[in-house]
């Protein structure tokens, strides 16, 4: 017998009745499925929460048939809204990603990686490069919650250097 749904139960013991088709793009679980012989078996996901395998089924019903765009790299050092539009090409791909806050978008990250879902995986990329370009050192770090590991005069060593550097590169430019 073909399997044609098979349930997937989060870390936090929610179920899913999901169609095999929409699957095949979550390597995880496509090499589970391949070995689940009735209908019946529920696959748990050991890492994987409820409110994150929900955008994941949102993600992978949509791309079911196709990948997402290629995301160029070097992400740019600015960007706009326009420039994300334009580097998703696809509304559908812009909206979910406006719709995760930097919290889900990170914690979807670990889900993505978890259930090897590439595509997903630098989508989420291009979203926090958004995030992080766009904003300064100092606001970067809040909004990541990166701590600064270095001492004031590391620091200022370092924008010595920097700035010897540049005045150097533009000496030499002119």
């Amino acid at each position: 017998m073909s399997l044609k749904k098979v349930k997937l139960k989060s870390i936090d013991n929610k179920i899913f009745e999901v169609p095999i088709d929409i699957l095949r793009k979550v390597k995880l679980i496509s090499g589970i499925v391949e070995q689940a012989r009735d209908e019946g078996k529920i696959i748990l996901l050991r890492e994987i929460e409820s409110k994150q395998l929900e955008q994941v089924l949102q993600y992978v019903k949509h791309y079911k048939n196709f990948e997402p765009k290629k995301i160029p790299k070097p992400f740019p050092e600015r960007t706009d809204e326009k420039f994300l539009r334009g580097i998703l090409n696809d509304d559908w791909t812009f909206n979910f990603l406006q719709g995760l806050t930097l919290e889900e978008a990170v914690s979807l990250v670990n889900g993505a990686h978890y259930l090897r879902i590439k595509g997903l995986l630098n989508i989420l990329a291009a979203k926090l490069s958004y995030e992080m370009c766009n904003c300064e050192i100092e606001e970067a770090r809040a909004k990541f919650g990166i701590e600064c590991d270095m001492t004031e005069e590391e620091i200022e060593a370092f924008d010595k250097y920097y700035e010897h550097k540049l005045l150097k590169w533009y000496l030499d430019f002119i």
